[in-house]
């Protein structure tokens, strides 16, 4: 079974901001989750945090985050930014 993954419009601007090395990391980042997830050894890895229900964030370098939803079958990134960025759009949910 393959994992589906979406990309935000919110996410999407955001990242479209970065500089291109950034947003090949979190491309990279984006594809390792891609092909980790549901195996736990794999995932083990990749520094995933899981944030609230469904809610999680996955780290890509020391000061970037990217928050993703899941359910069985799907990833949606919702949004990316430093940990207090993050933390204030846990808060506007």
């Amino acid at each position: 079974m393959s994992l589906s993954i979406f990309l935000g419009p919110r996410f999407r601007a955001i990242v479209r901001d970065y500089p291109k090395p950034v947003r090949a990391e979190i491309g990279q980042a984006i594809n390792n989750i891609q092909s980790s997830l549901g195996h736990p050894h794999l995932h083990a890895g990749l520094a995933i945090r899981k944030l609230a229900k469904n809610c999680f964030e996955l780290r890509v370098g020391l000061h970037l985050r990217l928050v993703f939803k899941s359910d069985a079958d799907s990833i949606l990134f919702v949004f990316a930014g430093t940990h207090d960025e993050v933390q204030r759009f846990l808060k506007s949910l």
